[in-house]
């Protein structure tokens, strides 16, 4: 009689276990360790949520919990039961049979603790899990700089950066003293160009129900300028110092002078102060003072840095391209010899170099002159132009032949220069290039003007044609019937006197 008795007992109190604390239904109680299917209430629950967009996991040491999070308790073992609770508006958990828990602020891990702490008294011999299911959704309120203030949608597991995006905010408005106020009265600030530009989280806190968010007007900047990834104008933080802004600059590039850096910084609204620093001093936080408003920081390069000089070399050469060379070392031979040499059809009378002059400094005068046509110009402006032309880029034109002979022709190379040697070709073929003569070409009187000495000499005196050289040929006159006629009666009367002459 006891051992029915006690049957029925733990029958009854089975029964009590399995009801639903929602919708107050039974499960069968046959379920094995982890099988769900006797937990009726937990749909009616997950549809009343819409599905969430999270960034990655959450964190139970940091989640917050809050009203309308969706809590899930698990058993197996003795018993097999699963349910899920909602955190009620006055941030209580209600556990069945075992009574309300205040979760309200506390971190996910502390709610867990706290609910297995209840349930183990109450459920010995059995497994317990506690896991947020989803979070929950809630409002925060937007102001100042932003472009549409008031309440704004957001989640358990967001942070000020998922809700404030760059085109959030009106032009003026700061991204580095955003100031987060919650409802217990505390205050977290936020840094979104520092996260955004490194990444650190902490300078992104989670929001969080009910916090008002303010976006201040940004008045206060420093600068960052010279060999740094992301040299320019910073808004001035909370603190900076010139590690956080070596951070915000995307920190010195490689071709940086890290034994010399310069801040300046204002004493008054007037006078300035210079404090001259070494990069690693900064790293090493030796030289790490705090920044105020107006402050610069130049960074300078190393000279020539990793500079590769180099010179072309164009045409009739077995390798044409562009070369390494070292100034004032490598010669126009070195070059001609890096090429492989000439070809078999390379004219090596008349090699031209063209030097391109490098300046760093800029000639407004020139930038002017060379966008006006001749007729835009007076007299003294062309000349003007032409003499700057000329200081920018000078030609030369090389005989290989008498180079051999005489070495200090071997023209020194300089960074940009172009080499070109062109194919020889005799009159006839540059004129065939041409057409070739017209019918009325008048094929005796072609002239040839020099490039190089700007003279003009019948085709017949000049050796070789240079790349360059003008090739003229003019046209034979019109001739009428009677001036023809004229010519030769004329002819003819003087060959009749020379014979009068002779006869006397």
């Amino acid at each position: 009689m006891r051992k029915l008795l006690g049957c029925v007992l733990s029958a009854l109190v089975m029964g009590w276990m399995l009801v639903s604390p929602v919708s107050g239904q039974l499960g069968t109680g046959q379920s094995s360790p982890g099988d769900l299917s006797n937990a009726p209430a937990e749909e009616p629950l997950l549809s009343k949520v819409p599905p969430l967009t999270l960034a990655g996991v959450v964190d139970p040491k940091v989640y917050r919990v809050g009203p309308g999070d969706l809590i899930q308790v698990q058993m197996w073992g003795r018993v097999s039961r699963s349910w899920i609770g909602e955190v009620g508006p006055e941030g209580v958990l209600m556990l069945p049979g075992s009574g309300a828990i205040p979760v309200a602020g506390r971190t996910l891990a502390q709610v867990r603790e706290a609910v297995l702490g209840v349930l183990r008294a109450d459920y010995r011999g059995v497994s317990l899990d506690v896991r947020l299911t989803r979070p929950r959704s809630f409002y925060v309120y937007l102001t100042g700089q932003v472009k549409q203030p008031g309440p704004a949608m957001s989640n358990g597991a967001s942070r000020v950066g998922d809700l404030l995006n760059t085109g959030a905010l009106l032009g003026d408005g700061s991204l580095r003293r955003i100031l987060v106020t919650h409802t217990d009265g505390s205050r977290d600030q936020a840094d979104l160009d520092l996260f955004r530009r490194t990444g650190d989280v902490s300078v992104n806190p989670w929001l969080r129900d009910g916090d008002i968010v303010n976006v201040p007007v940004a008045t206060e900047f420093i600068y960052a300028l010279g060999a740094l990834a992301q040299a320019g104008k910073f808004e001035l933080g909370d603190r900076d110092s010139l590690l956080t802004l070596f951070r915000l600059a995307g920190d010195p590039l490689p071709a940086a002078d890290a034994s010399r850096a310069l801040l300046v910084r204002w004493k008054d609204a007037f006078v300035a102060e210079s404090l001259w620093f070494e990069l690693g001093d900064v790293y090493s936080r030796t030289t790490n003072p705090e920044l105020h408003e107006g402050d610069h920081v130049y960074v300078y390069y190393v000279p020539e840095y990793h500079v590769q000089h180099e010179a072309s070399i164009l045409g009739e050469v077995a390798r044409p391209g562009v070369y390494p060379i070292q100034q004032g070392r490598h010669r126009l031979s070195d070059l001609v010899t890096a090429a492989g040499g000439f070809r078999g059809n390379a004219d090596l009378s008349t090699i031209r170099v063209f030097h391109t002059t490098r300046g760093n400094e800029s000639d407004p005068e020139f930038d002017r002159l060379i966008k006006l046509s001749r007729s835009e110009m007076t007299d003294t402006e062309y000349e003007t132009l032409r003499a700057k032309l000329a200081a920018h880029r000078e030609d030369f034109r090389v005989d290989w032949a008498r180079l051999r002979k005489s070495p200090e022709l071997d023209i020194l190379l300089r960074w940009g220069d172009a080499v070109r040697v062109a194919p020889g070709r005799t009159l006839h073929e540059y004129i065939e290039l041409g057409g070739g003569f017209t019918a009325r070409a008048d094929r005796g009187k072609v002239r040839i003007t020099g490039s190089a000495t700007g003279q003009s000499q019948r085709a017949r005196d000049v050796q070789a044609v240079a790349p360059g050289d003008l090739i003229w040929v003019p046209e034979r006159p019109d001739v009428t019937v009677w001036q023809r006629l004229q010519t030769l009666l004329s002819v003819a009367a003087q060959v009749a006197t020379v014979i009068v002459v002779v006869r006397r």
